[in-house]
């Protein structure tokens, strides 16, 4: 058994706007150390209010697992302006401290404050220049990541991938551009702190993302990590998972997008990254999710 960390997983409190993930904190926490992983990070979409209960369960479970890492982090909608009807695009962060959580709380009040009903939702997008005027005022203390295919680089490099199967040069060059344009924002902004995330599966779309997303990281020299991004536990939910998601009117389109969304062990996870990358290249992934485990400190959020 090889310990990885899971750097994008969901919890209960995602469904704050939508119904999203059928995982009860406790519950995330126990299956990840019992598949072995080294820890994980809580990346809630928008919503930080499962820390405190994580907090609370991790003091109680610290004696029988000292060396298992929550990290407390936030999936934010980034985008360059607020209008609606536009892409919300998914972006990771995750404090490594105190200081860190206090920037998270400060993006996610500011979201919120912001919000807007675009296409019958409640939208809270973060617009790059709160995220670049936060993250400066708290340098050093968040890490980022690009998240699930949701992503702006995974969505624009699958866009410029399928431009150029059909040899339109014009619109690739836009999402070249865009692609860019958004890792040299990111390498600004975060340095050392920003990886390229890729994710487990099968699907055609999710290995091109991955295999585009391995290209760009060796160019610009950015680290990958892997994240499962785990709307429920393990692969014998996804049945109740799906029901949830349509329990209520309509139906969501959920197989290809939720199919490998779950916590895994080592064996699983290499197994279905060899789809995409060689196995060198899957150790070295795995390797780099430590590495943002390494930088997270241990803190409280309590305060008399």
């Amino acid at each position: 058994m090889k310990p990885y960390f899971n750097c994008h997983t969901h919890t209960m409190y995602s469904n704050i706007r939508l119904i999203d993930s059928i995982n009860k904190p406790k519950d995330l926490i126990d299956k990840a150390i019992e598949l072995g992983l080294s820890g994980i990070a809580i990346t809630d979409h928008e919503c930080l209010s499962a820390h405190i209960e994580v907090e609370k369960y991790m003091k109680e479970i610290k004696d029988k697992h000292p060396d298992f890492t929550v990290a407390f982090g936030n999936e934010i909608y980034l985008i360059n302006e607020r209008f609606p009807r536009q892409q919300y695009y998914h972006f990771i962060l995750i404090a490594k401290d105190e200081v860190g959580h206090r920037a998270l709380r400060e993006l996610s009040s500011k979201a919120w404050m912001n919000s807007y009903v675009d296409r019958k939702m409640e939208r809270v997008p973060t617009t790059k220049e709160e995220l670049s005027e936060i993250v400066n005022k708290f340098k050093g203390h968040l890490i980022a990541t690009t998240a699930c295919i949701g992503g702006e680089l995974p969505s624009t490099a699958l866009m410029y991938t399928k431009a150029k199967m059909i040899n339109d040069m014009n619109n690739a060059m836009v999402f070249y551009k865009q692609i860019n344009d958004f890792l040299t924002y990111c390498l600004d902004l975060f340095g050392e702190d920003f990886y390229i995330e890729c994710a487990p599966g099968t699907s055609p779309e999710q290995i091109t993302v991955n295999q585009v997303c391995q290209k760009i990281a060796d160019f610009y020299k950015i680290k990958m990590v892997v994240g499962t991004d785990a709307h429920y536990l393990t692969k014998n939910e996804r049945s109740v998972h799906k029901a949830y998601l349509n329990s209520k009117e309509g139906d969501r389109e959920v197989d290809s997008f939720y199919e490998f969304t779950y916590l895994m062990d080592d064996e699983e996870i290499t197994y279905l990254l060899k789809y995409s990358f060689e196995k060198d290249y899957v150790e070295k992934i795995l390797e780099n999710t430590l590495e943002i485990q390494k930088k997270i400190k241990e803190y409280s959020l309590f305060h008399k």
